[in-house]
């Protein structure tokens, strides 16, 4: 494709419904979608497909060449590849692009120098790497290799979503901030304004023991549906101390959280209801911000897989425990 001087231009190009070919001129940034609000028609490829989003992926002009940015639920193929979901990676001339159905190719042979002064074209914003002071929660589902082997993976999908929607909510509730979804683990945690917070660790606290009882009431819904699913049954592991906050990879939700009490709410939520027999264990970090808010139950110290010397744990006493949990 041509500017009308006749140097070569960037534009993304298609083919309609009736075979035609369509262009749309890459000045700084297209957005495909399906329905593309706000956005002016010559910036815009609306992809009339119920499963493309409504602003499903972008395609920008930066420094170095082109780059495409997926935002989409069902995903965004380059080249027959997926992206990552979230993901941000560059594409050259004759890449294609696929959604929802819809091919178009981008046309780039020769790009100008973006200017210096345009603002467009500023680099994305640094995050600097910051220390931090958190409780975090982390949810485990017990026996999910097992399960995982003999259903099949419409129902373990079924389950997983079910544990992961209810267990986002509750955290949300308490104002915490879910991290990730590992696997068959949910983690969750709570940033303290800078010093320990005897309120943050409470609040964590209170969303493990709202999430485990919330544990029957999703099985039951499930079993509703008629789905034959055992009782799941979950450890959780809390843990106060500091973590680094950054970001790394290719994708803006690439959020770090590191530090070693991450590591060590894992490990704990590998042991409660399972070699621990309470559902619920924490630190002794958390236990010392909460002892005059909750029951807690000294569980002596242990030594945890993977770490040297030992870790004295506590355990929430809860009233009504079913056998199931603890």
């Amino acid at each position: 494709m041509q500017s009308d001087a006749g140097t070569p231009e960037a534009c993304l190009y298609w083919q309609d419904e009736q075979g035609a070919t369509q262009s749309l001129a890459l000045t700084d940034r297209i957005l495909l979608g399906r329905v593309c609000r706000g956005v002016d028609p010559d910036k815009r490829i609306l992809v009339r497909n119920p499963v493309v989003s409504r602003d499903h992926a972008a395609v920008r002009l930066t420094r170095n060449g082109v780059k495409i940015t997926d935002m989409s639920k069902n995903g965004t193929w380059v080249n027959d590849v997926r992206m990552a979901p979230g993901a941000s990676q560059e594409i050259k001339d004759g890449d294609r692009i696929t959604l929802g159905g819809f091919s178009a190719t981008l046309s780039c042979p020769q790009l100008a120098a973006v200017p210096e002064k345009e603002e467009d074209w500023t680099e994305q914003t640094a995050i600097s790497p910051s220390d931090v002071t958190i409780t975090s929660l982390v949810a485990d589902v017990r026996g999910f290799s097992s399960f995982s082997q003999n259903a099949d993976s419409a129902m373990v999908y079924t389950l997983i979503q079910a544990i992961f929607t209810r267990f986002s909510a509750i955290v949300s509730q308490h104002r915490g901030t879910v991290k990730d979804y590992a696997g068959d683990a949910v983690f969750a945690f709570w940033e303290h304004p800078g010093s320990l917070s005897a309120d943050h660790a409470r609040s964590a606290c209170l969303a493990a023991v709202s999430q485990m009882h919330s544990v029957p009431q999703i099985h039951r819904q499930l079993t509703d549906r008629g789905l034959a699913i055992p009782p799941p049954v979950l450890g959780w592991g809390l843990t106060t101390g500091q973590g680094t906050l950054s970001h790394y990879g290719s994708r803006s939700a690439d959020l770090a959280l590191v530090g070693d009490c991450i590591n060590l709410a894992f490990r704990l939520s590998s042991m409660a209801n399972k070699t621990l027999a309470n559902p619920i264990v924490m630190c002794q970090q958390t236990a010392a911000l909460v002892t005059r808010e909750l029951a807690l139950s000294d569980l002596g110290s242990h030594e945890i897989r993977g770490r040297s010397g030992q870790e004295r744990l506590f355990g929430i006493r809860l009233q009504d425990e079913s056998p199931a949990y603890g």
